[in-house]
């Protein structure tokens, strides 16, 4: 997969809300995930999430719109968690500050599958530092807005996901621009390392 360039390669958009920071301590509440190749929507996976706790907090309400209602009758993560592994097969993982949603995805396929996940991925928050310097804030809503998307709902898995993909494809055309193509380069930039060509239209780090 590392080899390959951004046309041929399968990306996975991936977003998750929860009912807080701690994967030690709180859950998954809906998971949302975007297959995407050569600019064509492969295909999608949606799911709300029955958490282990009895009552969704209220600030976690507020912020995502899930209410405990939502959820009572959904799936638990033990049934969602095996289709969405399956969907992400031999993709690459893409997402805003995707290290939180890893954290809290190995926590539960350690737990219920013994397993974690082992695709790359690119954090579209790191990649942005790097090559959208200009920007002073690197949230999604900030980048969205630097790329004239319109984002007026925030903090639901599917529609951040959506607007992170549209964020994606612009800084895949923002990097063409540099003769950036390969998957591996795209992955060392949002790791922050430098990534040196012979040939290029102008520099870009």
């Amino acid at each position: 997969m590392y080899n390959l360039t951004t046309d041929e390669a399968v990306f996975t958009i991936i977003d998750i809300e929860t009912t807080g920071f701690n994967p030690e301590s709180n859950d998954i509440i809906e998971i949302a995930a975007i297959k995407y190749q050569g600019n064509i929507i492969l295909d999608r996976f949606w799911s709300l999430i029955k958490p282990e706790i009895e009552l969704i907090p209220e600030h976690i309400s507020k912020l995502t719109g899930i209410t405990t209602a939502m959820v009572i009758d959904q799936p638990t993560v033990d049934k969602v968690l095996p289709d969405f592994l399956n969907f992400i097969e031999n993709t690459i993982l893409v997402g805003h500050n995707i290290r939180f949603d890893l954290a809290f995805l190995n926590k539960k396929a350690k737990e219920i599958l013994n397993k974690t996940i082992k695709n790359p991925f690119i954090c579209t928050d790191h990649l942005a530092r790097k090559i959208l310097s200009d920007i002073d804030s690197k949230s999604l809503a900030s980048i969205a807005q630097h790329f004239n998307i319109p984002f007026s709902r925030q903090h639901r898995a599917m529609y951040d996901a959506e607007v992170n993909l549209e964020i994606f494809i612009k800084m895949l055309r923002f990097l063409e621009d540099y003769n950036v193509f390969k998957v591996m380069d795209i992955i060392k930039l949002s790791e922050g390392k430098k990534v040196n060509y012979r040939e290029k239209r102008r520099r870009y780090v």
